[in-house]
């Protein structure tokens, strides 16, 4: 049966986050598995010939982090993570 086109990384929900660092540790913090993945394509090392300063594509590499989305999570972690999300952004906005 074909589906047609799949996301490339299933398991993976980005978003994008002010002060993303200090995301990363409340959300760890509060025992959600969060990771920072795919940094921005010029900046890794096979592209270095041909890079260039993209400021924007740099900065906004700076802010995204990856939340747990797979089929494993229950009903109570998707809202643990959710929560534990709403909770960081509001450590973050308090804390500027």
């Amino acid at each position: 049966m074909d589906v047609g086109p799949q996301p490339a990384v299933p398991h993976l929900c980005q978003v994008r986050v002010p002060q993303r660092d200090q995301m990363f540790t409340e959300m760890r913090s509060r025992e959600v598995g969060v990771g920072v993945h795919y940094p921005p394509n010029h900046l890794q090392p096979a592209f270095a010939p041909w890079r260039r300063p993209l400021p924007v594509t740099e900065k906004a590499g700076q802010e995204l982090l990856s939340l747990p989305f797979h089929q494993h999570l229950t009903e109570d972690d998707i809202h643990h993570v959710v929560s534990a999300l709403g909770q960081a952004v509001e450590t973050a906005r308090a804390e500027r």
